[in-house]
């Protein structure tokens, strides 16, 4: 098991992310893996009728090479000076993978302890966004997205509405529970009931679940509009993560999630964002 980073080739962006999923590495005391995934430049070869043409596409493939190449220096570097300077003995590799970042990122995560998108990654047309679509909306799997604050030691938050997506958001991300040591569950009653009750409404049943597992629990009632009472209460509690339910789909690189998830996923000033649909 091991925790992966999704590297795109943005210094900036790499670095923060690489940040991110060291902290959680480290608190959970796995292996790190930076993975930077590209498609095989030959791919980009069309098929062609004339010598001209054929000319003109062995360049474009050229290019291609050249371009991930820089890529590639961009993420191995911001990766390496990241973990050099906050690894303390964990064991961190660099992995470039020739594919189509969807399908590595899905193949990732089914083994993964915990997958870390940049931020930027909510936001489509962004260079990880099609990959974290793809993970969390068409392969369901689980998905950790890097916080606009530093990952810090402290409680996760579990936002919860008895839906089925809150449910798997928080088996799916029960290793990162337990290496918190404490989880903090909030629900506005009222909001979860909207759309009707549902039978796993009330935090009993998740709290004693959760006690079973070795986790301390306690719940906070929450007041008023859902997403941003979660943020407060991160900001109150010391939290270093929100664990939620995601919800809605995707067509055309377009994502439609419902008003909580977007709200989390835009915000500017958050923590992690751990999600399963």
């Amino acid at each position: 098991m091991s925790i992966i980073a999704m590297l795109e080739g943005s210094t900036e962006t790499d670095i923060s992310t690489t940040r991110s999923a060291l902290a959680i590495a480290q608190r959970m005391n796995l292996p790190l893996i930076g993975l930077c995934a590209l498609p095989d430049p030959q791919s980009a070869l069309m098929v062609v009728s004339t010598p001209e043409s054929a000319g003109m596409s062995a360049v474009a493939v050229q290019n291609i090479i050249e371009l991930q190449k820089d890529i590639l220096a961009k993420s191995e570097s911001a990766f390496r000076d990241t973990v050099t300077t906050g690894a303390h003995g964990l064991e961190c590799t660099f992995l470039h993978q020739v594919g189509i970042a969807e399908h590595a990122a899905a193949s990732a995560a089914t083994l993964a302890e915990a997958i870390v998108f940049p931020r930027s990654a909510a936001k489509t047309g962004e260079p990880m966004s099609m990959a974290f679509d793809h993970v969390l909306m068409d392969a369901r799997l689980p998905v950790v997205l890097a916080g606009t604050r530093p990952y810090a030691p402290g409680p996760v938050i579990v936002g919860w509405d008895g839906s089925n997506a809150a449910s798997r958001a928080v088996r799916f991300h029960l290793p990162l529970i337990r290496a918190a040591g404490e989880v903090i569950i909030a629900q506005n009653r009222k909001d979860a009931e909207r759309d009707g009750a549902r039978p796993g409404i009330a935090t009993d049943s998740l709290e004693d679940w959760l006690k079973r597992k070795g986790v301390a629990v306690r719940t906070e009632a929450l007041e008023g509009q859902v997403a941003g009472a979660l943020l407060d209460l991160t900001v109150r509690t010391g939290a270093t993560m929100i664990i939620a339910g995601a919800y809605g789909h995707s067509r055309l690189g377009e994502r439609l999630f419902g008003g909580t998830s977007r709200r989390l996923l835009e915000a500017d000033d958050a923590p992690a964002l751990a999600l399963a649909r």
